[in-house]
C-alpha cells in the first residue's frame, strides 16, 4: 500500500486534469465553429477563456508529476503504475487513467480540426490580400 495522502492527492490531480481537458474540448469545438463561421471576435473570446484552463492543466500536471515521484512512480507510464499498486488502488486509478487518455485523444482531434479550419481561413485571407494592389505608402514597410 502506498502513502494514502499522496495517493489521494494523485487521484485528485488526475480527476482535475480530466475535468480541465473536458472543458478544453468544449472550447476547442467552439473555436472550430467560430473559425468555420469566420467569427474572429468569438474566436478571440474563446482563446482568452481557454488560457486559465491551460495554466490550470499545467499546474495539475506538475503536481501529478511531483506526487508520482513521491509515490515512487517517477517516469512510469500508467500501465507500469497499475502493475505496481494494490488491487484497490488499481480500481481507483484505472478508470482515471482511461478517462484522461480518452479525453486527451479527443482534445487532440478537436485541436487538429480547429487547426485545419484556421489554415483554410488563413489561405482565404492570403488569397484576398494577394488579389489587391498594395498602396505605395505601405510597399516600403513590407520589405
Amino acid at each position: 500500500m502506498t502513502d494514502s495522502a499522496a495517493f489521494n492527492d494523485f487521484t485528485k490531480a488526475l480527476t482535475g486534469q480530466v475535468s480541465v481537458v473536458k472543458k478544453l474540448i468544449r472550447l476547442e469545438r467552439e473555436m472550430t465553429a467560430a473559425a468555420s463561421h469566420d467569427d474572429p471576435k468569438k474566436l478571440d473570446v474563446l482563446v482568452k477563456e481557454a488560457q486559465p484552463d491551460l495554466y490550470n492543466f499545467r499546474s495539475l500536471e506538475k503536481k501529478r508529476i511531483q506526487l508520482a515521484e513521491k509515490l515512487g512512480w517517477k517516469g512510469l507510464r500508467s500501465s507500469q503504475i497499475l502493475s505496481r499498486v494494490s488491487e484497490e488502488e488499481r480500481s481507483a486509478l484505472s478508470p482515471l487513467f482511461e478517462d484522461l487518455k480518452e479525453a486527451l485523444e479527443i482534445l487532440k482531434e478537436s485541436q487538429e480540426s480547429a487547426e485545419r479550419i484556421m489554415r483554410i481561413r488563413l489561405n482565404d485571407v492570403n488569397a484576398a490580400i494577394s488579389s489587391h494592389q498594395i498602396p505605395k505608402a505601405f510597399q516600403d514597410t513590407l520589405a
